[in-house]
């Protein structure tokens, strides 16, 4: 076996864990990037959530759609397909100037993105031998953060040369030079192929309909608590929802076959999953706001306080993997995790003074580092080891699907929660200063440049107030995904 053969079976793992990183990187810097992109086209949160929920949507599509492709292309070509899509996407993201515009672009990126972390780790499961796996998944892992861990820094530093389209010839760039690597890389061996059969076109376009509904109805509710209107969304939704389901029990070949899946181990699993990846996207879109708006640090320094954070989860993962045979029960590790997360956000509420500097900063996000470790690749180790080959790909694509969904609703949402906040914090400020009482207040200002900076300090304030009460709440949340790791008993 040549050189370059032996290399290729080596390094398939951490090849595959960049491909996949791919979609990681879109997500971070997106999140990273929320205020210069909406401020770019001229948007509000809510409109901003179609840029979320398109990529989401279109991704969770294709996913689905990968037992029929999987019929009639090989793996390796699907995730060659799929980061150039991803690329073309990213192009025509960076040539928008519009809210319609850059929808499609994402939805053109998600159909390429959305679907290559499930391609990526089916092809190491039906690739590698059983025996040398292990390795191979600790490099899909490693490969994962360590093309996430420079995206908040690579973002700054673009926006601030030029404006938030190079954001997406970041991604651009990225996807050609990772498609060039998984060209050369990946095993060109076929797997085994059978029949396509039946699309069944309709329960998708449901199942997308359904999502859309449902995340946007999610958005409206903070203002229509159960109104007629939003009460005629859920029930459409959970009728396109319906549909899918009717799909999947009638259908003599479905996409998914539920009662393989129906397990306690995986349910507990997608669980766990659901509330890791809603917490996390949630986190990443507020954590750079709160730098940003509150504490006015820049967008270099804010992203290299992140990059930070994302470095120290690549440094951890080595020792992890070494000492990883002597952790206690896998419950009380993932606790600790939820546990660690919301003492962490606390913490960093706490510490928005609005003059903090970044060394008091960097510890807090360093040790939110440690939450994916302690958290997602403890549920990922334990959810799949009960399925064979098929079921395998099911499950993962189930989870991924709910991945995509659980980011892209905890990003949106919490945008929508730091926005109002903000309002409602930016009324009460002003409802304190009195113009006609202005010889007993300490603001007093006689000049425009006195308003313009007391209008600033108002605005820093709100921040600072709504980034203390979105972590807190952020915290709860976490604390309630402890309870939850901590009392189920399925995985251990």
């Amino acid at each position: 076996m040549s050189y370059f053969a032996r290399s290729r079976r080596r390094f398939i793992g951490i090849t595959v864990g960049l491909i996949a990183g791919m979609d990681f990187l879109a997500n971070a810097t997106i999140n990273f990037a929320e205020a210069p992109i909406r401020g770019g086209i001229g948007v509000s949160p809510g409109q901003f959530l179609w840029v979320l929920s398109a990529y989401a949507v279109s991704g969770a599509l294709m996913i689905l759609l990968l037992d029929r492709l999987s019929r009639i292309m090989r793996y390796r070509d699907l995730l060659l397909a799929g980061l150039a899509l991803f690329v073309l996407g990213s192009v025509a993201a960076a040539l928008s100037q519009t809210l319609a515009e850059l929808v499609v672009a994402r939805v053109i990126q998600g159909m390429g993105g959305g679907p290559l972390m499930t391609c990526a780790r089916i092809l190491v499961q039906i690739s590698v031998p059983p025996e040398r796996r292990a390795r191979q998944l600790q490099g899909f892992m490693l490969g994962i953060f360590i093309a996430a861990a420079p995206g908040p820094w690579l973002a700054a530093s673009l926006i601030q040369s030029g404006d938030w389209h190079a954001l997406f010839i970041l991604h651009a760039v990225a996807g050609v030079l990772v498609m060039t690597l998984a060209w050369a890389m990946l095993p060109r061996g076929a797997h085994v192929t059978r029949s396509i059969g039946r699309l069944d076109g309709w329960a998708a376009l449901a199942f997308c309909f359904g999502v859309l509904l449902w995340m946007h109805t999610l958005e409206d509710m903070r203002y229509q608590w159960l109104d007629a209107a939003v009460i005629v969304r859920i029930l459409l939704a959970m009728s396109a929802f319906g549909v899918l389901a009717w799909h999947l029990r009638t259908h003599p070949d479905p996409w998914f076959r539920v009662d393989s899946l129906a397990s306690r181990r995986y349910l507990t699993g997608l669980g766990l999953y659901t509330c890791y990846y809603f917490i996390n996207g949630a986190v990443t879109l507020i954590t750079p706001m709160a730098l940003l708006s509150g504490e006015a640090m820049g967008l270099a320094c804010t992203g290299r306080l992140l990059s930070a954070g994302g470095l120290c989860t690549v440094l951890v993962l080595p020792f992890y993997f070494r000492y990883s045979s002597r952790l206690p029960d896998r419950r009380f590790v993932m606790t600790g995790g939820f546990l660690l997360m919301s003492g962490l956000l606390l913490w960093f509420g706490s510490r928005l003074t609005g003059e903090t500097p970044p060394s008091a900063i960097l510890p807090i996000l360093m040790l939110k580092g440690l939450f994916p470790v302690l958290v997602v690749i403890q549920v990922a180790g334990l959810t799949f080891r009960e399925f064979k080959h098929l079921d395998f790909a099911h499950a993962y694509a189930v989870k991924n699907v709910l991945r995509l969904l659980a980011n892209a609703v905890g990003s949106g949402i919490a945008n929508l929660y730091w926005q109002e906040r903000i309002a409602n914090s930016r009324t009460a400020l002003i409802g304190r200063f009195d113009a006609f009482h202005a010889g007993e207040n300490p603001f007093a200002v006689s000049d425009t440049a006195g308003w313009a900076h007391l209008s600033q300090l108002i605005d820093q304030q709100a921040a600072l107030i709504s980034a203390t009460q979105v972590f807190t709440t952020l915290a709860a949340l976490s604390a309630l995904g402890a309870i939850f790791a901590l009392l189920q008993k399925s995985l251990r």
